[in-house]
């Protein structure tokens, strides 16, 4: 019986696609637990790059709405924070930490942009 070696070049020996797929299913913490981990698979440092990015934006705008529709009383704003923005989170959510684990790279619009601007020097 012959014994495998875990991938070097993964955070903990872990495959990359499982690497991928943590980074985005625990959020924030995911991104920052894989990227401190290690490893210098471009597709898990990236999927690690972009959760952060992702999820750290994502905090930023719901409470900031939040804020906003709380202190101005704007319904509209409060119709996004309370009802829009979780909903988006949870299909952001879904879609990349799926795609993660199937081993496709994903690149979500707009977040893509600023994770590659943030993380210039992690993702080389």
């Amino acid at each position: 019986m012959s014994v495998t070696q875990p991938p070097a070049d993964t955070p903990f020996g872990l495959e990359p696609n499982v690497a991928a797929g943590l980074a985005y299913l625990f959020g924030l913490v995911g991104g920052i637990v894989i990227a401190v981990g290690g490893g210098t698979n471009k597709f898990v440092r990236w999927s690690a790059a972009q959760s952060i990015t992702m999820w750290a934006l994502w905090i930023i705008i719901w409470k900031g709405l939040g804020l906003l529709a709380a202190t101005i009383i704007f319904a509209p704003l409060v119709v996004l924070a309370v009802f829009v923005l979780p909903i988006l989170g949870l299909v952001l959510w879904l879609w990349t930490f799926i795609t993660a684990f199937q081993g496709k790279e994903v690149q979500v619009p707009l977040v893509a942009d600023l994770t590659r601007a943030v993380f210039k020097s992690y993702l080389q």
